[in-house]
């Protein structure tokens, strides 16, 4: 957090990125890439990170494979000389300069940059402080990642420009204690906790009826993967247990981002006692044509979405149709979302073709005409906005799949395949799904990892029953 912020008082552009544990991690490669194609040159890590990167026997570390020649730097205070007294940080002013750039992995593994400007940085900020009135000296539990997404958002700059306190757990300590943010809520009485659902369903199955849980300070618990349509199975269950804990219902705020378009919506704190928002319950086989039919509950086949809220204050958004000219859909199509606002990243770093596809898109309406001389960005989400302005999202782009002239989402058919007896046979987190090639057409593959004690059998009749 000091380092990226002494990044942007050095007029620098920070990268925030994972640290590579061995020579041979898997996403380095990736990583190096990026690294290499915005020209970094100094790696800034701390000393326990530091001190736990490979190391050859000279105690040298190792080139990482793929990655451009870097010079390690520790920033704690005993490596570095102290600032004279009368040392003042310059302030820039909010230009169009680029702040920080943020990584995004892609569906095919690769990894690009989404280039902030420091305008966009503090709109974003301010949007977020709007959105969620935030104060001065409020304390905010993040169990996100901080480095990208929301937890950067909200835990490193939007808590830093109002000066609130921030809890940060590590994912280290989640993995050993699932109930630390539930703890850290209760110990300094938080009034925002920023979660994802895992972190809700963890908690839930380590709960074991623990004692003195009060949930009554949380005003807001943002779930930043709260347009996943399984998200809401988690927020239920969470709050079905907690409410008795003092967790009110109206406090759960779903929210939906992506690396381009930064936070697209998000629910805001309601009024004490105001019932959330009802839910949208739509048939499958309408979104497999593109389109929104109400369906009934009671079914597999239905697909039920909860809201992530409203636009961000200042944006303006739009559904475009997923294939062709970004032309606007009609209510009743689903497609891709755009938002024009300045807070948004604004370039894949490097790269002019692809930024032009997605950060200067010009929607236009049924005759052909633009419909606003500014760009829209596109967020990579699909949805529609529904009554009252409420937006829906029911995947993401990089899970659509066409077979047979239809479409599927790869998060629709985990969701399906945990609607069929779920947890029983199969682990909730482990389940893959993508598709491949065959005569030009596309095929589903659906990969889940089974429990030991279920029995062959057992998993057959669940995979029969999924495939139907």
């Amino acid at each position: 957090m000091t380092a990226f912020y002494g990044c942007l008082l050095a007029e620098v552009v920070p990268v925030p990125i994972e640290v590579p544990l061995t020579r041979k991690d898997a996403g380095s490669q990736q990583i190096g890439f990026l690294l290499g194609s915005c020209g970094v040159t100094v790696a800034l890590t701390s000393d326990a990170c530091h001190k736990g990167l490979p190391k050859s026997p000279t105690g040298e570390i190792p080139q990482f494979k793929g990655w451009p020649k870097v010079l390690w730097f520790v920033p704690e205070s005993k490596h570095l000389s102290k600032p004279p007294r009368d040392w003042f940080p310059q302030i820039k002013d909010a230009n169009q300069d680029t702040a920080y750039i943020e990584y995004k992995t892609c569906k095919d593994g690769g990894v690009l940059g989404v280039t902030v400007t420091r305008m966009a940085m503090l709109t974003h900020c301010q949007a977020l402080t709007q959105s969620c009135s935030y104060t001065e000296a409020e304390t905010i539990v993040n169990v996100l990642d901080f480095k990208k997404d929301v937890g950067l958002w909200h835990a490193v700059l939007t808590s830093v420009m109002n000066m609130m306190h921030i809890i940060s757990i590590p994912y280290a300590l989640m993995k050993v204690n699932p109930l630390s943010w539930i703890q850290k809520v209760c110990q300094f009485k938080a009034k925002v906790a920023c979660v994802k659902s895992r972190d809700m369903h963890w908690a839930l199955v380590a709960h074991r009826d623990q004692r003195d849980v009060n949930l009554a300070s949380l005003r807001m618990l943002v779930v930043a993967d709260g347009s996943n349509p399984w998200s809401i199975s988690s927020c239920d269950a969470f709050l079905n247990v907690f409410q008795t804990k003092g967790l009110r219902p109206e406090v759960i705020c779903p929210c939906a981002s992506s690396p381009e378009a930064l936070t697209v919506a998000l629910r805001r704190p309601l009024e004490e006692g105001t019932t959330p928002p009802s839910r949208g319950v739509l048939s499958m086989q309408g979104l497999s044509h593109g389109v929104i039919r109400v369906d009934s509950e009671e079914k597999l086949s239905v697909l039920t979405l909860q809201d992530v809220g409203s636009v961000m204050p200042g944006a303006l958004m739009c559904v475009v149709k997923v294939e062709g000219v970004p032309q606007l859909c009609k209510t009743d199509e689903i497609g891709e979302m755009c938002v024009c606002t300045v807070a948004t990243g604004s370039s894949y770093y490097g790269l002019a073709g692809m930024t032009k596809n997605t950060f200067e898109v010009f929607p236009v309406s049924n005759n052909g005409t633009p419909i606003s001389e500014f760009p829209f960005t596109r967020t990579g989400l699909l949805g529609f906005i529904g009554p009252g302005g409420l937006i829906f999202v029911a995947g993401k782009m990089d899970g659509l799949m066409v077979v047979g002239g239809r479409r599927h989402n790869a998060d629709d058919i985990v969701a399906t395949a945990l609607a069929v007896e779920p947890m029983k046979f199969v682990y909730r987190g482990r389940i893959a799904v993508f598709s491949i090639t065959v005569l030009h057409d596309e095929r589903i593959v659906v990969v889940a990892e089974q429990r030991p004690d279920s029995t062959e059998e057992d998993s057959f009749q669940w995979m029969s029953r999924v495939l139907q």
